[in-house]
């Protein structure tokens, strides 16, 4: 037996994995664009090109942007997903009532 699907499941489907898509190219972008620095640095030094100033301006700039790639992607799910954002609306909302997190 086969299975029709109608043109507006498929719509909202390629629609879903389109944005889907989008969400995982702009996760690894930022991967890419935040841990960049430090890997440019670190195989730079190892090759004997430079040498790494733990203490410098360029190491700690390196590794701001490395800690900022663990925030990011809660930003980009808030931007994609609807469902997101009404989950951490969702939450907000429970804790300013009063009520705690862990119960």
């Amino acid at each position: 037996m086969l299975c029709q699907v109608s043109a507006a499941t498929s719509s909202s489907v390629n629609a879903a994995g389109r944005n889907a898509s989008v969400t995982s190219l702009m996760i690894c972008s930022g991967f890419v664009v935040c841990w960049s620095l430090s890997v440019v640095q670190f195989f730079l030094s190892h090759v004997g090109v430079v040498q790494i100033d733990f203490y410098g301006w360029f190491h700690d700039f390196a590794v701001w942007m490395v800690q900022l790639n663990s925030c990011i992607n809660p930003f980009i799910y808030a931007a994609k997903y609807r469902d997101f954002q009404t989950g951490v609306r969702k939450m907000l909302k429970k804790n300013s009532s009063g009520v705690s997190a862990a119960g």
